[in-house]
């Protein structure tokens, strides 16, 4: 591997090529020059064999950075684009909202927020994408397919709200949010303090009034002795253990989740108990996965898998 590709992230895909100083691009339809970055500029292996035009530079940079959206020089590679190939960035817009118009599958939505990941290094304090993007990590975090990924999740959505709060301080969406993670990474001290901070800038009392009832669980509960992302952490290791056809270990997992008073008042759900009906089944306990299975249908009656699953019992 030559020293242009030490921090290439698909080799397979993508090789680096560095242009020479002052080389130049022309763009639009008076052809205007725009010149390139003197840094590694990703080119797509299958472009190698034709001419280093600039539409293969621009291709190159545009696929890498919607793969790598933190890749190293990502802010870089989006400025070429805004200055070289201002319609990638159309075409990216336009499939944020396309995406946002549809009720679409998680692997949709991480896309969506790849790409206002690549708004964002155009616009760096815009409160509305940092916003959406909180707003959406958070989401996937809580996604119960998405569960083996939930601590990278709440991660970002931590992150993103944060610099939203730099920018707004009282920002509501972002108090409660980033109340909402402290809680599951059990930093209660920490979601008591924007809980208050949510309340003092909050007037309308419908609004308020479930705050302050998640203010006073929060004091009740005090300091747990586990963080919840634990738990939800847990229960992707079950998941993909079913996957794997461990069943055994799955149903033994979910089932100390079950016992848990803490977790169940927190995060029960249809889902989950509907996952443990399924792995009972596998494990040959009919009655217990009725049992399950009839809990997470009282939670949720029109749970399609659920309803599926109760039939074979």
């Amino acid at each position: 591997m030559n020293e242009l590709n030490i921090n290439n992230l698909d080799p397979q895909k993508f090789t680096f090529w560095q242009p020479s100083a002052g080389h130049m691009i022309h763009v639009g339809p008076n052809q205007n020059t725009v010149p390139l970055p003197r840094i590694p500029l990703p080119i797509n292996l299958t472009d190698m064999e034709e001419k280093r035009s600039d539409y293969v530079v621009g291709e190159g940079v545009y696929d890498y950075l919607r793969q790598f959206p933190d890749c190293l020089h990502n802010a870089d590679y989006a400025m070429l684009l805004r200055d070289g190939y201002p319609h990638y960035l159309s075409d990216l817009a336009a499939q944020v909202v396309m995406l946002d118009a549809k009720d679409v599958e998680p692997s949709y939505v991480f896309r969506k927020l790849t790409y206002l990941k690549i708004l964002r290094l155009l616009d760096h304090d815009n409160a509305g994408l940092l916003g959406q993007l909180s707003q959406g990590f958070y989401g996937l975090a809580m996604t119960f397919t998405e569960l083996p990924q939930v601590h990278r999740n709440l991660l970002d959505a931590m992150r993103y709200g944060q610099d939203l709060l730099k920018l707004k301080p009282d920002d509501p969406a972002a108090l409660n949010l980033l109340a909402e993670v402290d809680i599951l990474f059990g930093d209660y001290p920490a979601a008591i303090t924007k809980l208050r901070r949510l309340l003092a800038v909050l007037t309308d009392r419908k609004i308020s009034e479930p705050v302050e009832a998640r203010l006073e669980s929060c004091v009740e509960v005090g300091f747990p002795d586990h963080p919840l992302v634990d738990d939800l952490e847990r229960i992707g290791d079950a998941m993909q253990l079913y996957a794997a056809k461990d069943y055994p270990l799955a149903t033994e997992l979910l089932e100390r989740l079950e016992e848990d008073d803490y977790f169940m008042s927190e995060l029960k759900s249809a889902d989950f108990l509907c996952l443990l009906g399924m792995c009972r089944l596998k494990t040959e306990d009919p009655a217990g996965a009725f049992d399950a299975l009839s809990q997470a249908l009282e939670i949720e009656p029109e749970h399609v898998q659920a309803l599926e699953m109760i039939e074979l019992v």
